[in-house]
């Protein structure tokens, strides 16, 4: 077992000394390593260090998930480097390594393990005297604002002094209050704490005794400066923008690089920390051991041609081990699928949704009834929890049809419009404007999958890692929709009238939208329970009927049923019986409920309501 016990501040001396001899140390600019970063995020006592000799040194930290997150080990060679990562294998084989640089990833080239590009963690690397000056036309929106900023207000930067603190409590509040997350606070606060013991810098920014801005760094060992934390009151115009300056001319000019850390996969961070017109994005990368995980991700990367950061931050960010079904043959995973959490609002109400995305067989071994079994696991799995109902973005329908999904909503070209117009485009991160836009647009649906705050989040950063951008679509002024896209290469096209849209940028004429009549087949559905989900279902309140049915499924036998149904007040009940008057099949049950086709006696139950989806995975 590795000797673990909890990280003080009286490590600081011996693993900056191991650093100064560690291979990557003339070439290291991010911060995982930097002991003042470290430090400040233990707040809790929730960081431990594992010291194997002089020359070797093992960190982890324990997480929300209450699982161990490990920072790449500390060594002096690579060889020593290899060594600890095999030894981290052993002690926790299902431990995930965090932050790993290209050379770190060198070093461990004949470890058996897999490494994933970790988008989230990457560091914006910057040129401290760059961001000082602030010279050149690309610069020239933020001294615009640093201009305004001076002629608007008398202000005053300095450290922050003990007396300071309840006025930097009052701002952190104000901040919370006005939107900001605090999920760094206790950091902060355990930060400005230990301030002298750590050699921070901590500096506020003042008008009239008011902090508006504070920030937090220190220059590391490794002479690069680090930006721990910076906040900055959004009322005043311009304050972020001076804040930066100030607090570089202060304290970074003389060091190699700076580093303003990473974004964490938050849209609009990423777009602040862009603004600043980085050297780079230094890749990191994440180390994992399980075998299992490994499996998936070699059939992902030879079933599809997506690319592989996609892949990587499918596998890091969104994969799930209880989510993932698979058959084995051989010893190894030759089929499997991936299931996606969703929601579906249907008839004014709302049901989970569960999302099949990525499902594959490996090529020696198709046409063997693999994916039958595969399905077959996830249905029973999803009946487990108390699925009703499981969809699916088809890239060949016909693969499906066996399995009883059914087509349920459809798309149109966008250029089937009647009417179109010129439109200006204006790239975006705004999740708020984009989720109101997209709810504007199935607002009249009684269909849809529901998006929050979270699902945009993780959607703009999957896109992100194949360089889609969003952009508003605007008539006079006015946001009438949205595309997702890299280059004339659309993903997901949202429009709020029934409109064509012309830009001489972008190529509109071969977008397909989700549309309620539309007559291109789109999204794929299977109901798992039949008699759970009719029951489930809100009906009008004056209908009223009694019928004997019988429901019948090749792929599924809990639902072949017969059953008596009567609608009362609007809900649906019913009970076993032995004799029917109408036999449907699942994929007709489906079709009548969803688009109300079928036989009229039962089709009546379900008017064609305006369904629709804009999701693929």
């Amino acid at each position: 077992m590795l000797p673990f016990r909890k990280l003080s501040i009286g490590d600081r001396e011996r693993i900056e000394l191991l650093l100064k001899q560690s291979f990557f140390f003339a070439t290291y600019t991010s911060s995982e390593f930097v002991f003042e970063n470290v430090y400040v995020w233990n707040y809790q006592g929730q960081i431990e260090i594992a010291w194997c000799d002089d020359d070797m040194a093992i960190i982890r930290s324990m997480e929300k998930e209450s699982r161990w997150i490990y920072f790449p080990p500390l060594a002096i060679s690579r060889e020593r480097f290899a060594e600890a990562i095999g030894l981290i294998k052993g002690h926790c084989p299902d431990a995930i390594i965090s932050g790993l640089n290209q050379a770190m990833v060198d070093a461990i080239s004949d470890v058996d393990c897999l490494i994933l590009y970790d988008d989230y963690y990457s560091e914006y690397i910057y040129d401290a005297k760059e961001l000082a000056q602030m010279s050149g036309g690309k610069y020239s929106r933020k001294r615009n604002q640093i201009a305004q900023f001076k002629r608007k207000y008398q202000y005053v930067y300095r450290q922050i002094e003990e007396a300071d603190l309840p006025e930097v409590e009052s701002f952190l509040d104000k901040y919370r209050r006005e939107g900001g997350s605090d999920v760094d606070f206790e950091a902060i606060r355990y930060a400005l704490a230990h301030r002298r013991e750590l050699n921070l810098f901590s500096d506020c920014l003042l008008i009239d005794s008011v902090v508006v801005g504070l920030s937090i760094g220190a220059v590391s060992v490794f002479n690069h400066g680090v930006v721990l934390f910076e906040k900055n009151d959004y009322d005043y115009v311009g304050s972020g923008a001076i804040l930066v300056q100030l607090f570089v001319s202060a304290h970074f000019l003389n060091t190699k690089c700076m580093t303003r850390q990473e974004d964490l996969g938050l849209p609009e961070l990423r777009k602040a920390k862009m603004s600043l017109h980085p050297l780079r994005k230094e890749r990191k990368y994440a180390c994992i051991f399980d075998e299992k995980v490994t499996e998936f991700h070699n059939l992902y990367c030879t079933a599809f041609d997506d690319s592989r950061d996609y892949v990587d931050f499918f596998f890091l960010h969104q994969y799930r081990s209880d989510r993932a079904h698979y058959v084995e043959k051989d010893g190894k995973i030759r089929s499997a699928l991936h299931v996606i959490p969703k929601k579906m609002i249907f008839s004014h109400r709302e049901y989970d949704l569960p999302f099949i995305v990525a499902a594959a067989t490996e090529k020696g071994y198709r046409r063997m009834g693999l994916m039958r079994e595969v399905m077959q696991k996830t249905f029973r799995s999803l009946l487990e929890n108390g699925e009703k109902a499981v969809a699916l973005y088809p890239v060949d329908p016909a693969y499906y049809d066996e399995y009883g999904f059914v087509f349920y909503t459809f798309s149109h070209k966008v250029t089937d419009y009647a009417a179109s117009f010129e439109c200006t485009l204006e790239q975006t991160v705004d999740i708020v404007v984009l989720n109101n836009l997209y709810e504007t647009s199935v607002h009249n649906c009684q269909a849809y999958i529901l998006r929050d705050m979270a699902y945009w989040i993780s959607y703009l950063n999957s896109l992100h890692q194949d360089k889609v951008v969003f952009d508003l679509i605007r008539r006079d002024g006015i946001d009438v929709g949205y595309a997702a896209h890299c280059g004339n290469d659309i993903d997901e096209m949202c429009l709020c009238v029934d409109e064509c849209p012309i830009h001489q940028d972008i190529d509109f004429s071969q977008a397909i939208i989700p549309f309620a009549k539309g007559d291109i087949p789109s999204n794929m559905i299977r109901i798992l329970d039949a008699v759970a989900f009719l029951r489930s279902m809100n009906f009008k309140a004056e209908i009223k009927i009694s019928m004997r049915m019988r429901i019948t499924d090749d792929f599924l036998e809990v639902n072949n049923a017969t059953i008596w149904i009567m609608i009362q007040n609007g809900r649906l009940i019913s009970t076993p019986c032995k004799d029917h008057e109408i036999t449907l099949s699942i994929k007709e049950l489906t079709e009548a409920i969803f688009l109300g086709r079928g036989s009229e006696k039962i089709s009546f139950l379900f008017p064609d309501l305006p369904t629709i989806c804009f999701d693929k995975f």
